[in-house]
């Protein structure tokens, strides 16, 4: 057999080879994908969750995970959108505060830390002679936590 006669089945060959490549490869990050989810998952749900309120999945990141509004601290997982009744409590906290300090405990990256930070200071509409202190610590945990002290 010829060069000629061989080479539409090397090109079948090597086509065949490629796309077990990219479905092995695809295979590959869905289980990590998968992986990753369920281990947010299982740290979520092993908290104490009251029966009344639904258990918190990946899915949702934008959720406020637990509100500890005694100590001046929420979690939450990638980002967070404070519902209305928190957000006034807060506020309220800190409407006759000149200096307040902001801290993120996150295994985020710096990035979306300060996005977070950002976001939590529009949020609460704070005056321009409020004077912001923040800080952005590395955690271990899934979950991040942002929590604010008035200083003056």
């Amino acid at each position: 057999m010829d060069d000629d006669t061989l080479a539409p089945f090397v090109d079948a060959l090597a086509s065949a080879l490629i796309m077990m490549v990219l479905v092995s490869i695809f295979f590959l990050v869905q289980t990590a994908t998968s992986i990753t989810a369920a281990a947010k998952l299982t740290t979520i749900s092993d908290k104490e969750v009251d029966e009344q309120k639904p258990l918190f999945t990946p899915i949702i990141y934008r959720d406020v995970v637990e509100y500890q509004l005694d100590n001046n601290r929420f979690r939450y997982i990638v980002n967070f959108k404070l519902d209305d009744v928190h957000k006034d409590i807060i506020k309220d906290r800190l409407k006759d505060a000149k200096e307040i300090k902001v801290t993120i405990n996150s295994n985020d990256s710096q990035k979306k830390s300060v996005v977070n930070i950002i976001a939590f200071i529009n949020a609460m509409k704070l005056g321009e002679k409020v004077k912001v202190n923040s800080e952005i610590l590395p955690s271990e945990s899934v979950l991040s936590s942002l929590s604010w002290t008035v200083v003056k």
